[in-house]
């Protein structure tokens, strides 16, 4: 028997279900195909014309804190092991059902840098900080193979900058419509026995524009209500003051959309926050407890407006102490938000100060220092600074790793 909790939350649908209802599907080749109305309905698909699959089915009742590790088909009586979700019928992760879910949603305005910051942390995510932290991350599914389709070759192989992600509402076969799902598994120490926590992240790379409505949101981007964290984007290129320092010829290399075209930060806070407490049926009154980091993108194209000797100017120390500096984090929190106050984005400040309870500022770059993309969309190999820290504050703050 998988042992664990009571209810989940499905990676693709984001549906809460009880553990009881979770379903298997057969496996057997030789069984017969069925309308599969769920799966329709999740890919966007007719009704009348549905897709077919495999027989889904629940296994006899059972504890409610457990799913038995398989199940016999009521068709052709074959044992299969392939557990689905009731809602939207996509396999659902082990670590699902035993470990504790990790959405963590990066969200921010049309052209901030998402689908960069979401290619490397992934790529460094398995090659680096996981080990870092004693521990491994892999693909679930077929996620690594859309990761590589969508990110890490061009990144990687060819060392091309990533164009800009298509909205969701006209390409539902983008990666923000279907989820990159991985599962982290690291040992822990209880008592004197040393035990695997397993988690499973669920990333997304949110078309900007999907964040302009709430009405679209509420369709494509619910998942931002089940994150235990929120990673905002924000562009310093689409700070006036900071655009009026800088050489046209670096934002341009940087940047396709200049500050007057931008959807405001504030703005899109502000639909995020209604969202969530829509989702939740809270007052607008009461804070939000999701933890959110404040991120300024793009580090490397204004690096030079920072002062020298500050600590955001040095390289991230949380992997190689392995565990969350608190003294480096607060240097650096305090930092951005002295920038931010010196360049006039107080707007965003406020919004953020009045909608959440917990949040933190930071500055990377996905990309790396002195790598800002040439004129011919050529980048070098990826060699991030700081890309970890944001992340590694929301697993701190939910207690997957440890702080020092």
């Amino acid at each position: 028997m998988l042992f664990k909790k009571s209810t989940f939350i499905c990676p693709y649908c984001f549906e809460k279900h009880e553990l009881s209802s979770a379903q298997f599907r057969c496996i057997n080749r030789r069984c017969k195909d069925v309308d599969d109305a769920e799966m329709t309905k999740y890919e966007g698909g007719d009704p009348k014309s549905p897709a077919k699959g495999k027989t889904c089915f629940v296994s006899p009742p059972g504890s409610s804190f457990a799913v038995p590790k398989s199940a016999e088909c009521p068709e052709c009586k074959q044992k299969t092991y392939k557990i689905v979700c009731p809602s939207c019928h996509n396999t659902l992760p082990e670590s699902t059902l035993l470990g504790r879910d990790m959405i963590i949603s990066v969200v921010g305005a049309r052209d901030t840098g998402k689908s960069h910051f979401v290619g490397v942390i992934i790529r460094e995510l398995i090659d680096r900080i996981s080990v870092k932290f004693g521990g491994a991350m892999v693909a679930f599914g077929d996620s690594m193979n859309r990761y590589e389709e969508n990110f890490g070759r061009l990144l990687y192989n060819e060392l091309q900058k990533l164009d800009l992600t298509q909205s969701s509402l006209k390409n539902v076969k983008n990666s923000a419509y279907r989820p990159l799902i991985f599962k982290f598994q690291v040992k822990n120490k209880v008592l004197f026995r040393e035990i695997i926590d397993s988690f499973t992240f669920v990333f997304f790379d949110t078309a900007g524009e999907d964040l302009n409505d709430l009405d679209t949101m509420s369709t494509v981007n619910k998942y931002i209500c089940k994150s235990v964290g929120i990673i905002f984007l924000l562009d310093p290129l689409k700070i006036p003051t900071v655009f009026n320092q800088l050489d046209s010829k670096v934002i341009a290399r940087a940047s396709t959309l200049d500050w007057r075209q931008a959807t405001r930060a504030d703005d899109i806070m502000s639909r995020v926050s209604t969202l969530i407490r829509n989702d939740r049926n809270m007052r607008s009154s009461k804070k939000i407890d999701i933890p959110v980091a404040a991120v300024f993108s793009k580090f490397d194209v204004i690096e030079s407006l920072v002062s020298a000797g500050c600590t955001i100017l040095e390289p991230s120390p949380h992997c190689t102490e392995k565990a969350f500096v608190l003294s480096d984090w607060h240097n650096v929190n305090g930092e951005i938000q002295g920038l931010l106050k010196a360049w006039g984005a107080d707007a965003f400040m406020a919004q953020l100060d009045v909608n959440y309870t917990n949040y933190s500022y930071f500055a990377v770059s996905a990309l790396g220092l002195n790598n800002n993309p040439r004129e011919n969309r050529s980048i070098e190999r990826p060699r991030p600074h700081r890309i970890e820290d944001p992340l590694l504050w929301i697993l701190k703050e939910n207690h997957v790793i440890k702080a020092k």
